[in-house]
């Protein structure tokens, strides 16, 4: 099994804990997939003291909602750059605390209602755009509802969640 993580919005791009902020004007859509996807709980991530805000005015610290792909349904990728496909047994993260650009606040009402092992399809697509006065990817789930578990789709370990370390949310210089 691929433990592939795809980091999903991992509020890397600032701003309070505000939800359903308008996609920017300047936004250049670089990927899509459409995946099922198996919910395997949610985590409360830690700050890391990596920076001199840290940790009571950073903003590092994330609440983290965990699904595991079982089957792609749909992925494109009109350019060059972009995400690649959503393999199966990939871990996707959806940040539930930090303003993603474009993503609905309906998405994280219905993480708060999913229990370990219920059955989404999701997608989750990737720009790249102007935030504020930066450039950067953000990562919004344009669209999330409950679905059937796929008859194909692989058994995922109920252990599985504790398998996956939490990660650093942002990335260790060395």
């Amino acid at each position: 099994m691929n433990n592939h993580y795809l980091s999903l919005a991992l509020g890397m791009i600032g701003g309070s804990a505000l939800f359903a902020a308008p996609m920017p004007e300047k936004a250049e859509l670089l990927a899509s997939n459409t995946v099922v996807a198996q919910y395997m709980g949610t985590q409360e991530r830690p700050c890391y003291f990596r920076t001199a805000l840290c940790p009571d005015r950073c903003d590092h610290a994330a609440k983290v909602a965990n699904f595991v792909v079982l089957v792609n349904e749909n992925y494109s990728k009109p350019g060059k750059y972009g995400d690649d496909k959503a393999e199966v047994g990939s871990v996707i993260m959806i940040d539930m605390k930090n303003d993603i650009p474009g993503q609905d606040e309906a998405v994280n009402k219905l993480i708060e209602t999913l229990q370990p092992g219920d059955t989404v399809r999701l997608t989750q697509d990737h720009y790249y755009g102007e935030i504020g006065c930066c450039m950067t990817p953000f990562r919004p789930v344009t669209k999330m509802e409950k679905a059937e578990k796929p008859d194909n789709a692989p058994e995922v370990p109920a252990e599985q969640a504790e398998q996956h370390p939490v990660m650093p949310i942002m990335p260790r210089v060395r």
